[in-house]
């Protein structure tokens, strides 16, 4: 890419990883993993990174088959970005998932719960033309982010 004549050049660089099966989490974890690297993110602090993107792309991969997942990191805020997307049929019971009161047949249903309390910021939007996840987890010594389930 030439900076020179690319205008995106200047905003933050954004990396997608396609999630077509649960073969492709490996991929995502490795990128979670250099992400953290990059902005020096190690041990208990990686790991929630990794294990949230893991279990975002699972469900994707499982739920409804293909989606992407989207690395950024925020130098401005401090943080890393991720972007779970899918355009599966939405998640109809998701009060019922954060009520704690969902039990999936193939697993405990704690995947969203589990990536919603790993990250320092939550935000879903989910409807019949899919489901947008984003996670915020800082690497920085600024204010935590609060979470919102709309």
């Amino acid at each position: 890419r030439d900076p020179a004549t690319d205008s995106s050049a200047d905003q933050d660089e954004e990396l997608l990883v396609p999630i077509n099966s649960e073969s492709d989490l490996n991929h995502a974890r490795m990128v979670a993993r250099e992400t953290c690297k990059l902005v020096g993110l190690r041990g208990y602090q990686a790991q929630k990174v990794v294990t949230a993107v893991s279990e975002l792309c699972r469900n994707i991969a499982r739920y409804v088959g293909s989606g992407q997942v989207r690395f950024r990191v925020d130098t401005n805020n401090e943080c890393i970005i991720i972007i779970a997307l899918d355009q599966g049929p939405g998640i109809s019971n998701l009060e019922e998932i954060f009520a704690g009161e969902y039990r999936s047949t193939t697993g405990l249903g704690r995947g969203l719960i589990g990536s919603r309390d790993l990250a320092d910021h939550f935000d879903i939007e989910t409807g019949p033309s899919g489901t947008t996840i984003e996670l915020g987890f800082r690497y920085g010594r600024r204010k935590p982010w609060t979470t919102s389930t709309t």
